[in-house]
């Protein structure tokens, strides 16, 4: 006799229908969380807050307009250098005018000036009679410095035309002394020349 073969009986367990389900409210779940998501989209719009502030960012663009606008206004400033200009003009018309002309002095009180440089002048020709050389030359050119100040010395209108005439006759004197000294030649002639011309300038203020 044979022995019995064992027979082979599939049993189906009951894991498979326990994870299709689980799958489920997993799938069930996120759609839920899906659709709260859209809900809350729908209504609040996030996207549309932030419009807004788009819409304020472009408000500046007219006050940079507007900044702009401000500038022509220091274009019509120069304007009023035109008006300015024409004021120097008043000012020429004063440059000419020259200082008033000093007052003809009387003849006493141009006396009174002069006679000191020509009392100087006397002393410093009896000096350079004992002279020579570089001495006589440093003597020649203090007598004529003031013979120019002589020559500055506002004149009374009778004799200022005389008086500038006899100066300049006595300094050319004055400048041949000079000469003279820086030659080394005798003087005697030269000194006479300048005691002269000095001496005619002291005849003149005397009347």
């Amino acid at each position: 006799m044979t022995d019995p073969q064992p027979e082979y009986v599939w049993a189906y367990t009951n894991e498979k229908p326990g994870r299709s389900r689980m799958w489920l409210m997993i799938g069930l779940g996120v759609v839920a969380v899906i659709a709260a998501v859209a809900v809350v989209l729908a209504f609040v719009r996030p996207w549309e807050a932030g419009e807004p502030a788009s819409s304020e960012t472009r408000s500046p663009a007219p006050s940079a307009t507007a900044s702009a606008s401000p500038s022509p206004t220091p274009s019509a400033t120069p304007s009023p250098s035109p008006t300015s200009s024409p004021s120097p003009a008043p000012t020429p018309s004063s440059a000419p005018t020259a200082p008033p002309a000093p007052a003809d002095p009387a003849l006493p009180v141009f006396r009174g000036k002069v006679q000191p440089l020509l009392d100087a002048a006397a002393t410093g020709l009896s000096y350079a009679q004992d002279a020579s050389g570089e001495e006589g030359m440093q003597i020649a050119d203090e007598l004529r410095g003031d013979a120019g100040r002589m020559a500055d010395t506002v004149t009374p209108s009778s004799i200022a035309a005389e008086w500038r005439s006899r100066v300049q006759a006595y300094g050319e004197s004055l400048d041949a002394l000079r000469a003279a000294f820086g030659e080394g030649t005798p003087t005697s002639t030269q000194l006479s020349a300048a005691r002269s011309k000095l001496r005619s300038l002291n005849e003149l203020i005397a009347g």
